[in-house]
């Protein structure tokens, strides 16, 4: 992942992980501790990008919880079991999905939605395909999207000598997955990935966005960037937006595409010790005063049709 991330906008990233990774045991210790009988339990993840075509050696969800009466050896290998199934079963998804892509990638465009119940389980995994030039008119690419209520995979690939290569793998749990979007974001003229999700864990305003810059000389995507609260400005090349944290300490941030870098402009706060209207600085400063930066009386209008603008202002 890029760097992005700053200090005052995520300093909840190391504790999102780690709720993250709680919540990830909790699914499993939940099985062991909390005599849920036959409950399900929703593994929430965070996404990552991973250029691959299995799920084999991923962690899915544990779809029911084990008696408590069984000794620990006992319940941890009906636990491996039960992760080792939903494994295969996304896999058999997978798969039908790329078989169902591969009829088809030779039409111009073409899309398909779908529903498959892997062997005997009790779920069913919803299975989108869209084909066509989604990024870019002189490469096809292929969109193919599994989820269930729990977890959303997205796959893209990219028709090349009519065979796939897989080029973007991303992983998001369903409770924190909103959408995902193909739009330009950086103003290059080709068309990016978005997905927009929302942390379950955090104090304030949190609407994440991991994005994935198209690369147009090998038709791949780059690693992801991530934003909080943004606003893209693709014609400006400039990403505005609002950090994380309570109003009245919260800064608005200002951020430029420079080819697959991203300059910080710049940051406007609070005046922390109320001589002053706003303080705007160089870099991430918590509790601005003007020895910290410049005196503003007002913000800056180009911030004020922002996404989440008005959460900067309710102090």
């Amino acid at each position: 992942m890029h760097g992005i991330l700053q200090e005052d906008e995520f300093f909840y990233e190391k504790s999102l992980k780690l709720s993250m990774h709680i919540l990830t045991n909790i699914t499993a210790i939940g099985c062991i501790l909390l005599l849920v009988a036959c409950t399900s339990k929703k593994l929430e993840t965070e996404s990552t990008t991973t250029i691959t075509d299995s799920l084999s050696q991923e962690t899915p969800v544990v779809q029911q919880a084990l008696p408590e009466s069984q000794k620990p050896e006992e319940r941890q290998r009906q636990l491996d079991e039960s992760v080792k199934r939903d494994s295969l079963r996304f896999d058999i998804a997978l798969k039908d999905g790329l078989k169902q892509t591969e009829k088809h990638f030779k039409a111009d465009s073409f899309s398909k939605k779908y529903t498959i119940q892997p062997d005997d389980s009790s779920y069913s995994i919803q299975i989108d395909i869209t084909i066509g030039h989604l990024f870019s008119i002189k490469k096809k690419h292929v969109l193919l999207r599994l989820y269930t209520d729990w977890v959303t995979y997205l796959y893209i690939y990219k028709i090349q000598n009519n065979k796939l290569q897989s080029v973007l793998r991303s992983e998001q749990g369903e409770t924190t997955y909103i959408r995902d979007t193909i739009a330009d974001v950086n103003g290059d003229g080709y068309k990016d990935l978005l997905v927009h999700w929302y942390p379950t864990s955090g104090c304030c305003r949190r609407n994440v966005y991991n994005v994935y810059l198209y690369i147009k000389s090998k038709g791949i995507f780059s690693k992801d960037y991530r934003f909080i609260n943004p606003t893209f400005s693709p014609k400006e090349k400039v990403i505005r937006g609002v950090g994380y944290g309570h109003p009245g300490e919260v800064g608005l941030y200002k951020y430029k595409w420079n080819g697959l870098k991203v300059d910080t402009i710049e940051f406007i706060y609070p005046d922390a010790s109320k001589k002053g209207k706003f303080i705007k600085t160089k870099k991430r400063t918590y509790e601005p005063t003007k020895e910290n930066g410049i005196v503003l009386q007002t913000v800056p209008k180009e911030y004020h049709s922002i996404e989440s603008y008005n959460w900067f202002t309710d102090f």
